[in-house]
């Protein structure tokens, strides 16, 4: 039977207020913590601050997702981490998005910024529900740390609360987000590495439509040496391998276009080619009938007016 804290945990994350997602990142980062550390017993809020703040900066780095229900006025934790993401662009010369877990160590991290916010914003108000403030853990205002007994029984049950925490932040990101796969990109903050798939099994395919290798970006023959195949709408946006979405490039081209956002000529350029694509496949097998339902339901387009 679950104890009364573990139970109280999850009514606050089930039924907490959902005005943004601080409360789900607070709770996961106790989770974390209790996990990794079943006998702490005081948790400081600086450990708590560095924990979200990897959360929100993969979850944003990545996906850029909005944290909360006013998309004009990014929370201020969000902000900073923002901030810090172009910081480290501009200091590393490149767009490429990258793990917090592989950058911690070259980031300037502001954590007493960090900390003086979750004081104010999250730490007393998530513990209160309808009014009520419960047990999971004890705290009073300005505190720099926590009490919390039983630490063991989050990692007891770390399964079943991270589905938790993973469903209602996955939730709120819906209602927040006009984006494709919201559950993947929410768990991306469970793996310092996002696995890529070969993407040699949509040769065979491409082949189908661009036999000669012409680059898609800059009109040129691609030689095989230098033949790659891109994701029009970034992958770092869709999260997923879709042939409706790959074509051949150069591997310079592929390159100097990072995660940039394409422009309408080139959905309108991939719609053509899709079409192409289409009418030139030789079997009515899944891959078809896959290509031909993003067609019809204007995949191309939807998925590129969300990533604008």
């Amino acid at each position: 039977m679950l104890s009364p804290q573990i139970q109280d945990f999850i009514s606050i994350i089930k039924h907490g207020s959902n005005v943004n997602t601080y409360k789900l990142a607070w709770g996961r980062a106790i989770l974390d913590i209790c996990t990794e550390e079943p006998d702490v017993e005081l948790i400081t809020l600086e450990r708590i601050a560095l924990k979200v703040y990897k959360y929100y900066w993969n979850q944003t780095i990545y996906f850029d997702l909005i944290q909360g229900n006013n998309p004009n006025k990014r929370a201020e934790f969000l902000t900073v981490i923002r901030n810090d993401i172009q910081k480290y662009y501009d200091e590393s010369g490149t767009k490429q998005p990258i793990h917090f877990e592989r950058v911690e160590d070259k980031l300037t991290i502001n954590v007493k910024k960090l900390v003086r916010i979750l004081k104010t914003d999250v730490s007393w108000r998530f513990l209160l529900l309808d009014g009520e403030k419960k047990g999971v853990y004890q705290y009073e205002k300005d505190d720099n740390e926590l009490i919390i007994k039983n630490a063991h029984d989050f990692k007891t049950y770390n399964s079943m609360l991270s589905d938790v925490i993973n469903f209602k932040w996955t939730q709120a990101l819906e209602s927040f987000n006009n984006a494709p796969r919201i559950a993947k990109k929410v768990r991306v903050i469970d793996f310092p590495e996002l696995k890529r798939k070969s993407l040699n099994p949509f040769k065979k395919y491409l082949d189908y439509e661009n036999p000669e290798h012409t680059c898609f970006i800059c009109g040129g023959k691609v030689e095989k040496k230098e033949l790659a195949i891109d994701h029009v709408i970034p992958w770092s946006f869709m999260y997923s391998d879709d042939l409706w979405n790959l074509v051949y490039v150069h591997q310079s081209c592929n390159s100097s276009k990072s995660n940039m956002i394409p422009d309408e000529a080139e959905i309108e350029k991939l719609e053509k080619r899709n079409q192409v694509l289409l009418d030139n496949l030789k079997e009515k097998n899944k891959v078809y009938h896959e290509l031909e339902t993003a067609i019809n339901s204007d995949y191309v387009r939807k998925f590129w007016v969300g990533c604008s």
